[in-house]
C-alpha cells in the first residue's frame, strides 16, 4: 500500500491537467498513489487523464456520476484510498517536487495534520501573492475564524476523514473550511509550515470566485431601507478607514498576543521572532488586507434592516459560531461601530 493517497477531482480541465498531474509525479517522496477522481467530465479530460495512467501505474482514474462540486468525487475516492496519509490536490493547482517530503517528515513525527505555505498564480504562471506568515499562526479559534490554508496545502491521517464523516456535499462550497474546522472540532491540531511548496491559481474565471454566500454576520439594525444606507455609506467612507484599521489591528494584538502568552498559538515553523515579532507581523498584514466592512450587505428583515458582513462559510451554525465569538471577542471593532454608525444603529 502506497503510504500517502492523493485525490485530485477535476471537471472539464482538459489537457491543461496534465500541468496538476505531473506535479505530482515529480514529487521528491516517491511512496504515493495518485486517484484522478473525474466529475462526470464530458470533454476530453478522462483521456487525458487515462494516458497518465497508462504512463504510471501510480495513477489510476475514477470516474462518478455528476455531482457539480469537489466534495462529491473526494468522498468516492476516499472509501478506496490505501494510504496512511491523505492529500487533496486541485486540478488547477501546482506542486513543488519536495511538497509531499516536507509534509510526510512532520505528520511522521505524530502531528495530526499539517499546512505548507502556498502563493497565489494567475493563468500565465505569474506570481501574484504569497500567503502571509501570519496566516499560518493556528490555534482552534483562528481555524473558527478564519479558513487559514486551502485544500491544496494539507496532509492528514486517513482515519481522521472517516472521524468527521469525509467533505460535507454542498453546493454552496467552501469545502476546505468546513473540514479543517470540523477536524479541529474533532480534536486533531494543526502543524503548519512557511516552506512554500504550493502554486494556487488565481484566476477570476474559477469556481473559488463564483460560490454563493449564503451567510452572514449582522453589524447593525437600522429600522429602514434609509437609515441602513446611511449606515452603509458612514462604515464605508474613507475617512474611517483609518480608525477601521486601528480597530482591527488592536483587537488583533490582544487576540494573538493573549493566545501566545498562554503558550497556545502555533507558530508555524520557520517563524522568527516567536511572540516578539507578532505586532509587527500584525500590523504589516492588517495594512495588506482590504478593510473587513468591503463586502457588505443591506438586507431586509421581519422587523428591521440589517447590515452585515457577508461570510464565507458553508454552514449556518458556523456563522453563528463566528458571529458569537466576534461578539465576545473583536471589542475594539464593536466600539468602532458603535462610534462610526449613525444614531438609530443599533451595533449587534
Amino acid at each position: 500500500m502506497p503510504r500517502v493517497s492523493v485525490i485530485c477531482p477535476t471537471y472539464n480541465r482538459g489537457r491543461e491537467l496534465l500541468h496538476t498531474l505531473n506535479s505530482v509525479r515529480a514529487q521528491t517522496f516517491p511512496d504515493w498513489e495518485l486517484i484522478v477522481v473525474s466529475d462526470a467530465s464530458d470533454d476530453d479530460t478522462d483521456d487525458v487523464a487515462a494516458e497518465v495512467a497508462a504512463e504510471d501505474r501510480r495513477v489510476r482514474l475514477l470516474r462518478t456520476e455528476r455531482f457539480g462540486f469537489p466534495a462529491g468525487p473526494v468522498n468516492v475516492a476516499l472509501r478506496g484510498i490505501g494510504g496512511e496519509y491523505v492529500a487533496y490536490l486541485d486540478h488547477d493547482d501546482l506542486w513543488e517536487p519536495e511538497h509531499l517530503a516536507t509534509l510526510v517528515a512532520v505528520l511522521d513525527e505524530g502531528a495530526d495534520w499539517v499546512a505548507a505555505r502556498s502563493r497565489k498564480a494567475d493563468a500565465r504562471g505569474r506570481v501574484t501573492e504569497t500567503l502571509d506568515p501570519l496566516t499560518l499562526c493556528w490555534h482552534p479559534e483562528i481555524q473558527l475564524m478564519n479558513p487559514l490554508f486551502e485544500n491544496s496545502c494539507a496532509l492528514h491521517r486517513s482515519e481522521l476523514a472517516e472521524v468527521v464523516g469525509g467533505w460535507r456535499e454542498s453546493g454552496v462550497g467552501l469545502e476546505d473550511w468546513d473540514l479543517w474546522l470540523r477536524l479541529t472540532d474533532a480534536g486533531a491540531r494543526c502543524t503548519t509550515l512557511l516552506d512554500r511548496t504550493v502554486t494556487l491559481l488565481h484566476d477570476p474565471g474559477t469556481r473559488q470566485h463564483s460560490l454563493p454566500c449564503a451567510h452572514e454576520h449582522e453589524i447593525a439594525r437600522l429600522p429602514d431601507p434609509r437609515a441602513a444606507r446611511a449606515a452603509y455609506r458612514a462604515l464605508t467612507h474613507p475617512r474611517h478607514f483609518e480608525a477601521g484599521y486601528e480597530a482591527a489591528t488592536a483587537d488583533l494584538l490582544r487576540w494573538y498576543g493573549g493566545l501566545a502568552e498562554r503558550g497556545e498559538l502555533v507558530f508555524p515553523r520557520g517563524w522568527e521572532g516567536g511572540a516578539e515579532a507578532l505586532p509587527e507581523a500584525v500590523r504589516r498584514h492588517v495594512r495588506a488586507v482590504a478593510p473587513v466592512w468591503s463586502n457588505l450587505i443591506i438586507e431586509p428583515k421581519d422587523d428591521h434592516v440589517a447590515l452585515s458582513m457577508v461570510l464565507s462559510t458553508m454552514t449556518a451554525e458556523h456563522a453563528r459560531r463566528y458571529t458569537d465569538y466576534f461578539r465576545s471577542t473583536m471589542h475594539s471593532q464593536m466600539e468602532f461601530y458603535e462610534a462610526v454608525l449613525p444614531p438609530g444603529s443599533v451595533v449587534r
